[in-house]
Formats: C-alpha cells, sequence, structure tokens
C-alpha cells in the first residue's frame, strides 16, 4: 500500500486490488484454521461456542465483501 497524504489532517490509502484481494485471502484462511480450533474446544466450553459463533459471522462477511469487491470471473 503506498500513502498519500491530501491535507494535514488526512491521509488516504492508495491500495493495489490485487493486494487487497490477497491479503483478504490470507485473513480468511485465518479465521479458517481459527474456527477449527475453536470448533474442538466448543465440544468443552461454551465460551468457545460463542466465539465460535461470531468468528463466523466475521468470516461470512469477510468473505461476502471479498466477493463484492473483488469479483471472481
Amino acid at each position: 500500500m503506498q500513502k498519500r497524504t491530501t491535507s494535514k489532517h488526512e491521509t488516504v490509502l492508495a491500495a493495489n486490488p490485487a493486494d487487497c484481494l490477497e491479503s483478504l485471502e490470507h485473513i480468511s484462511a485465518s479465521l479458517s484454521c481459527i474456527l477449527s480450533l475453536l470448533e474442538v474446544e466448543s465440544e468443552r466450553s461454551e465460551a468457545c461456542h460463542g466465539i465460535h459463533c461470531l468468528v463466523v459471522m466475521i468470516k461470512l462477511q469477510l468473505d461476502q465483501t471479498a466477493a463484492e469487491h473483488f469479483p471472481s470471473d
């Protein structure tokens, strides 16, 4: 990402779309790994089950947003 200053108080990031998509894919893959661990632990812990549910929603939103901004052909 390149940082471009438009004024003293505002900084705009000009990002390369391919880099953004790659970053989103890495984040999504990391969340999948976390979900796998939470799924195992949620069998023993209600708190882990709650966290698992929250992370599922976050991952779904991330994947949906990535698909909207970077549709596959």
